[in-house]
Order: structure tokens, then sequence, then C-alpha cells
């Protein structure tokens, strides 16, 4: 080893470094000493040759590996570390873990009531299908035995669907702990190690084993790949919450209790309230209400909002600890649309829905800017252009203040539910009722009885298609009306004896379903009453006690038989129209009443109590109507029906029940006979007397001559006798020589008249 100094010295022409440099030699092990200069040839045996060459391909093949290596390893070790990472599911938060868990649960909860669904839909088109079967062709004794199965089975889904729906899913419940999220990673990596690497790897080492060849060739694959890979490195790192877990409030956790839950549309804490919070505050504060100092104002759930372009809407809750309720605001809602400087009409408040996570305390508000019921007009009704009508799906009656169109429903619970029409007189009652009439005329299995108690034009047009028409309160009016209900409450009575007929299997709970009405003839008897209570003021007090009786009977008894009534009154108050009539109806709509006293009465009890108020209407609500089911109650624009339009709609009814053979009753020029039975068995024997031109007759003839068709087709001698002896013609006598007798018995001309003239 030499010096810097010592080589400059030897090298006098380059310049000094300062530094220090060393100089190595390699030397061989076997010839120790300096290396000969390479210019001077030394001999060299070919086995020291043979050495060097192989020492020189070892350090050759030595680096060729260690570079493989170094490009190699890095791609073999990150393969190795995503693999663990798939396998021990490392990209998976614990989040999106607890997320999937959550929605296992879910999944499970949609499925079930999906599969308790599509069961219902199944069995109900089996039933239907056995139902349309047996009314066709009848039933068998297996057939019955299956159809009522099929019922029995159905009833019981509809019963657990109905439980099942009224079950929300409990995300609060369906949380996993830390240990199930860890149980669920560590199976899953259980799970993949072996049944996916495990088999891999086998089967690579099988294939090495037993094809060699194969596995020198997937060496430098397998090498180019880990080269690649650690050249291009894979992101181990959590992804994001996948998009089916995002965003669906099913899968968050519920807070301790629905009631608490409030909107993210609410003001945040320390946020100014808007105006129209200030003033509805002040608003229910003025009306005793609130009471700020103590507990506080209204908590706002949704902020104001203007998007329905009327005004705005907003929910919120009345303070805890005041001891209001929704129904306290609803009673005051005139006091607090006057400190709002509005009209009453321009303010809407309802309690929300406990469906929709309301109670007592949560009130929608909406404080429309004109009066939302004027602003959305009238609509031409579809029954004007319909070809036809299913009566059972209900009666389009109108539009609500947002335009949609509202049906009023026929029946429900299995039965039908009568419509009773109320309200001050030229407000659209009349025209209301109409709608009703309408749909029930455009349905061919319905029978019409209408009986009008004032005349005029209204319902003029119905007569041609009507069963029984009847108008006006003189005696014969008053005559035909109590008539008409007698044959209606007949025919009720008719209706069950007909259902005892039918196979029980397709009477479900006794009533009549819209397939026994098309099916067997047994037609909805839609009976109409218009200004019932002329009806009832003019009768006599006996008279008037037997026709409510009568009424009342068809409103209990009627609904499982088909008999649907409509009757339209003006104030129904104790006198006119008695409560306990009134509450019979399971519909109710009412035009704008002078006060609320009359609007209770018109209503409901329940729907009053609820907020419904048909004296909030004006005089400009002409056509305005508030409609009732229980406490369910809405402000509906009833649809436009006029008066010749209505009249080309009973056209198309008659051509209906014509075409069908429904058409009955006076419009089918079949009166009713009102005359006892034993009258007219008198009638008709003295017209029998006037064709075989005799004086006298026996009774085996006069049987045999009125029995040949007709009302007393089929009649005996002892049942034609019991008849005239109960009209009042006595027993027969003798008539003399008569069809070959010297001495028959029998009855005179004279006898049968005396009899006709004394019951005059």
């Amino acid at each position: 080893m030499s010096t810097t100094h010592d080589h400059h010295a030897a090298r006098g022409d380059l310049a000094p470094y300062e530094g220090e440099y060393v100089w190595a030699e390699i030397i061989d092990d076997d010839e120790p000493g300096p290396r000969p200069d390479e210019d001077q040839e030394q001999p060299a045996s070919g086995h020291k040759a043979r050495r060097r060459t192989g020492r020189a391909a070892v350090r050759a093949t030595a680096t060729v590996l260690r570079t493989l290596a170094g490009h190699t390893g890095p791609g073999l070790r990150h393969a190795v570390a995503a693999t663990s990472h798939w396998t021990t599911l490392g990209y998976m938060s614990d989040e999106e873990i607890r997320r999937r868990l959550v929605k296992r649960h879910l999944d499970t909860y949609i499925e079930q009531r999906e599969d308790i669904t599509t069961d219902i839909n199944r069995l109900g088109k089996k039933a239907q299908k056995l139902t349309r079967d047996a009314v066709d062709y009848g039933l068998t004794a297996e057939e019955g035995r299956r159809l009522k199965d099929v019922g029995t089975e159905l009833k019981l889904r509809r019963t657990a669907g109905a439980a099942l729906t009224k079950i929300a899913f409990d995300v609060a419940g369906a949380q996993p702990t830390a240990e199930q999220i860890r149980r669920y990673r560590s199976v899953r990596a259980l799970g993949r190690f072996v049944g996916v690497l495990l088999p891999a790897g086998a089967a690579t080492l099988g294939i090495v084993l037993t094809a060699p060849f194969a596995g020198l060739v997937a060496v430098p694959v397998l090498a180019g790949a880990a080269w690649w890979l650690g050249r291009h490195p894979l992101a181990l790192t959590q992804r994001a919450l996948p998009a089916d877990l995002v965003g669906p409030r099913e899968l968050e956790p519920l807070p301790k209790t629905a009631a608490d839950a409030v909107s993210s549309t609410a003001p945040t804490e320390g946020e100014v309230l808007p105006e129209e919070v200030i003033r509805l505050n002040a608003a229910l504060t003025a009306a005793g209400l609130l009471n700020p100092a103590k507990h506080g104002g209204l908590e706002i759930i949704n902020t104001p909002d203007y998007s329905i372009g009327n005004g705005y809407t907003l929910v919120a809750d009345l303070p805890k600890g005041g001891g209001k309720l929704v129904k306290d605001v609803i009673g005051k809602t005139e006091v607090i649309a006057g400190e709002l400087g509005i009209a009453p009409m321009q303010l809407v408040i309802r309690e929300v829905p406990a469906a929709d996570g309301g109670h007592g305390r949560r009130m929608h508000v909406w404080e429309a800017e004109k009066d939302p019921y004027l602003a959305v007009g009238h609509a031409t009704s579809p029954l004007a252009t319909a070809e036809s009508w299913d009566f059972w799906a209900g009666t389009p009656l109108g539009q609500t203040v947002l335009a949609d169109a509202k049906t009023i429903p026929t029946e429900f619970a299995g039965g039908f539910t009568s419509h009773f029409f109320s309200g001050i007189m030229r407000f659209g009652k009349t025209a209301a009722m109409r709608l009703d009439v309408a749909a029930g005329l455009l349905d061919p299995g319905v029978r019409l009885y209408l009986a009008n108690g004032k005349g005029g034009t209204d319902w003029q047009d119905a007569e041609a298609v009507a069963h029984r028409f009847t108008e006006g309160t003189d005696e014969a009016g008053l005559t035909a009306f109590e008539d008409l209900l007698e044959e209606l409450v007949e025919d009720m009575n008719t209706r069950y004896a007909d259902l005892k007929t039918v196979d029980v299997h397709l009477v479900p709970d006794g009533r009549l379903t819209p397939e026994l009405a098309r099916n067997h003839g047994l037609p909805v008897l839609l009976a109409v009453i218009d200004e019932l209570q002329l009806y009832l003021l003019a009768l006599p007090p006996k008279r008037r006690e037997r026709a409510l009786e009568k009424l009342k009977n068809l409103l209990r008894a009627g609904p499982a038989a088909g008999v649907f009534l409509v009757v339209g009154t003006q104030r129904p108050d104790g006198e006119e129209v008695p409560t306990g009539f009134r509450d019979l109806f399971g519909v109710r709509v009412s035009v704008r009443c002078l006060d609320s006293r009359s609007s209770r009465m018109s209503l409901g009890d329940l729907a009053s109590d609820a907020g419904a108020d048909a004296s909030v209407l004006t005089e400009d609500h002409v056509g305005v109507v508030v409609a009732a089911t229980g406490h369910r109650w809405e402000i509906l624009s009833a649809d436009f029906l006029s008066l010749p339009d209505f009249a080309k709609v009973c056209q198309r009814a008659r051509q209906m029940r014509e075409q069908a053979s429904t058409l009955t009753g006076d419009a089918a020029g079949q009166p009713r006979i009102t005359e006892p039975r034993e009258v007219r068995a008198v009638r008709t024997c003295l017209a029998a007397l006037d064709e075989m031109d005799t004086d006298r007759a026996r009774v085996e003839t006069l049987a045999e001559a009125i029995g040949d068709d007709g009302e007393f087709e089929g009649i005996d001698k002892a049942q034609l006798g019991a008849l005239l002896r109960k009209a009042g013609c006595g027993n027969a006598v003798s008539i003399g020589a008569v069809d070959g007798l010297k001495n028959a018995k029998g009855y005179k001309r004279s006898a049968l008249e005396d009899a006709l003239s004394t019951d005059n």
C-alpha cells in the first residue's frame, strides 16, 4: 500500500489531490506474491485454467441470481402480503363488516315479507280460480274440501302478513358486537385459506412433481410476474364502503326512540329560527297553547318548505311539559289563523300519523298564500266519459288541494259501507250524490231504487234506468216511498235466503261478493234517498217510526246482502234525522254548514274531534266538500258532472242493462203491485169469470183458469179457497147446476164484488 504523497511524487505531472487512495489487489491463494504484469506471458497449466473458468462462471451465476432476487424479491414479498390481505379480509373495515351483518338481517326481514306476499297472491289466485270454477260448474265434495283448505290457509297467511307488516325492522337490535365482527373476519379468512389457498398450493405442487417441465416453464413466468408486481405494487388499503351499503337509513343505528329522531332539515343549535316559525310561535302563544317562559317554543322537525307552490309546510313538535296536544291546536285553528292574519281555509293543521313517526305532539302545518281549495278548481268527473265502472272499487269524488284524485270507498272490511251527504242547500250536495249514483249506474250489476223528496229535474233522467223511482211528498209520493222501503226489506230478506242456497265456500263470512253478484244474479241494491228530511217530516209519527226502523234495518243488516244506501239531507238535527240513524253510515260527506254544531252532526264526533269542520267553508266554496271516514277526513274539490252528462250516463246505463238482461222494475215496465195477494186473487178470479162469460164458477174451475200462468201459476183449489176466504168472500156456497153437477159449490160474482167493495 502506498500513500498519496509517494504516488504524486512518482507522477510529478499530476496535480496534488487532497485525500487518500487505497490500492488493492486480488491475489490467488495458490499463487502468493505479486501478480506479474499482464504484458508478460506466463505459462499456465490446463488444470489451473479450468479452475479459473469455473470460478468465473460461479461468480457470474451468483451475480445473475443476486440481480434476479433483487428484482423479484419485493414482488414475491408483496404477493405474500397481498394474499394475506385478501385472506384475512384486510380490505374490509370493521364498519363494513358491521353493515354487512346488519344488511344480512335486513335482507332476511325483506325476504320474509316478500315470501308471505307471494304466498298470499298465489293462494288468492288459486282461490279465485276455484271459486270461478265452482260458480260455473258447481262443486264436488273433494273440490269443496280443497276450496275450504285454500281459504283457511289464505286467511292464516293474511293474518301473518298483517302481523309482519306491523313489525318494524329493529336496526338497533341487529347491531353486531365486536366479538361477532372478529368472528366474521376469522371464519371468512379460514374459509378462504382452506377453500382457495390450500387447494391451489396442493395443485401447484402436484403439477411440479408430476410434470417437471411445466414447473420449469412456470418458474420464469412467475419470476416475471413477481418482477412486474415489484415494479407495480398493489394498494393494500381498506376500500370505501360499497355502494349497496351506503345510504339506506335502515342500516343506520336508530336513536333510543323513534319519537326523538329529528330530521336533518331541522335547524341546528344556535341557528336563528325562520321567520315563519317565529310567527307561528307567537300565534300559538296568543292562543294560549304555548308558554315560552316555562317550556320554550316549537321544536322544529322540518323547516319551512315552499316547494308546494302555495305557501309553505313544516313539521314541528309541541314542547314537552306544556300538556298540549295537536288536537288542542286544531280546536283553535280559527284563532291561530286570525293571529297569523290569514283566513281559516288557508291554515291546515294535521297530526302526523304514527306510521310516519308521529305522535300526539307532532303536527304538520300548511300556511297557504291563497285558498287552496278554490285554487285547485273542479275537474270533470271521469264518470262522464267512462263506458263502465266497477261500483265495488269506490266512487271518484274529487281532488285534494294537491290535485290528487280521491276515491271514497263503497266497501271495506268485507262489506258495503253506506254514504251520508248533508249540508245547506245550493252548495252542491245533490251534485256530489250524483257521482255515487253515476258510479252505480255504470255497473250493470247494480239495481237502483231512487226516492227524491223535493222533486225537480235533478234525478229525472235516472227514471229510465231505475228499478223503482218516486218523487214528491204528497200522499201518493209518501206511499210510494214506504212501498220502496218495504220492497227493499223484502229483497234483502230474499237475498239472505238465496245466499243460504249457495255453497258455503262461495260465501266468505256470509257476505255477498263481486263474483256472486255477477255470476249468480244477485245484483247490488243501491238505494238513493235525496232530501230524506222532507219524507220524515211529512210522514205521520207512527209511519215515520216505521220508515226509520226499516232504514236502520237496511243499514245494519243490508251491507252483507249487498244493500247500499246513499242518503242526502240538509241540516241533520235530532228532530229531522236522528243521531242513531246517522251514526250507522261509514262514510259522511258534507258541503258547507252554518256552524260547528251542524258540522259535527253531519260529519260525526270522530272526524270532528280530529279537526273536520264544514263550517269553515265560505260562500265561495260551492262544490267543495268535507269527506270523512271514521276519524280520517279531507277537504275535496268535488268533480263536476253536469246534468247533460248525467243524462248520457243514464242512457249508457240503460243500454248496458238491456244487453245484460238486468233492466227490471219500473224501467222495464214492471211496476210493483202493492195490493195484498188475496185481493189480487179476487180481481184475477173476476177477470176469469169475464173470460168464461159466466157469473159463477166452482173453486176448481177458477183455480184452473188463473193457474195457467202469471202470479198464480200452479195454484190449487185449497190455496185459492184460503185466499178468497181471507179476502172476505166467505166459504164456497151452492151455485146450482154447473159443470154437469146438479148442486155444485163455488163462488158467485156478487160475492167476489162485495169483498172488493168492503175492502175499499
